[in-house]
């Protein structure tokens, strides 16, 4: 009996871990239209241009509502005076209740308190996000890319720059994510006055790299928090403060 609960503790484990290793994939395309779909398994998340919704009918039944808005009627008299009666006592319980959350609210962190608490989330989220970003793959990047403009100088002036613009972002890319697999195709067309640009990839993450990211970024601030003396001063303040107040 043990080995069995052994055995299926184990599986159930191992189906957890699965489903974390299936990578969330988020589908980009750019053309005509701007198209986004994020999927997981085979369950569509969220996606742009979003499904139009069906509506529903609503069934009315005109005897139900007359009946309701009679009710609503012969209540109402009743209810203005029950609102005369308890008005000014709500008024006392607000204000007591104000009167409370002062004495029991902790003093507000100063403005070096706040910056320290910035520097040190920023610092402990520096290293887990560039690994996090590592994980992120990048795959069958594909821009097609037809450069032109008033006239040929233009034209071949834009294509210039724009393979310099491409070349320079997929450097970016590929010093933060995992780049696979890109095509780039950039022509030029003397005769058209405008550029037509085509782009679409598919964006790669699992939910266990998210999870670890959470994970080492929340152990790497409680641990820096920590060693900080004007964060420490400050949760000494809401300490004594919460403790005044039981």
């Amino acid at each position: 009996m043990v080995a069995t609960g052994w055995l299926i503790a184990g599986g159930i484990l191992l189906f957890i871990l699965i489903l974390l290793s299936i990578p969330v994939v988020v589908w980009f395309d750019y053309g005509e239209t701007l198209r986004l779909r994020v999927r997981y398994l085979f369950f569509t998340v969220y996606q742009i241009p979003a499904k139009p919704k069906k509506r529903r009918k609503k069934k009315t039944k005109k005897k139900k509502k007359a009946a309701k808005v009679a009710e609503q009627e012969a209540d109402k008299p009743q209810a203005e005076q029950a609102e005369q009666t308890t008005a000014p006592a709500q008024k006392d319980e607000k204000k007591r209740g104000k009167a409370k959350s002062k004495e029991k609210n902790p003093k507000k962190p100063t403005l070096s308190e706040i910056f320290e608490l910035v520097k040190v989330a920023v610092e402990s989220l520096s290293k887990p996000l560039k690994k996090l970003c590592r994980r992120i793959k990048i795959c069958d990047f594909d821009l097609h890319m037809v450069c032109g403009g008033d006239d040929a100088a233009k034209a071949a002036l834009n294509f210039g720059r724009m393979n310099l613009l491409v070349t320079n972002a997929l450097g970016w890319l590929g010093s933060f994510f995992t780049l696979r697999r890109p095509q780039i195709d950039i022509n030029v067309d003397f005769q058209s006055e405008e550029t037509v640009t085509e782009c679409s990839c598919r964006i790669k993450l699992s939910a266990l790299a998210a999870l670890a990211f959470a994970f080492t970024f929340l152990g790497r601030l409680i641990v820096r928090a920590l060693k900080s003396e004007k964060i420490k001063s400050y949760l000494g303040r809401l300490r004594g403060k919460t403790a005044k107040a039981k």
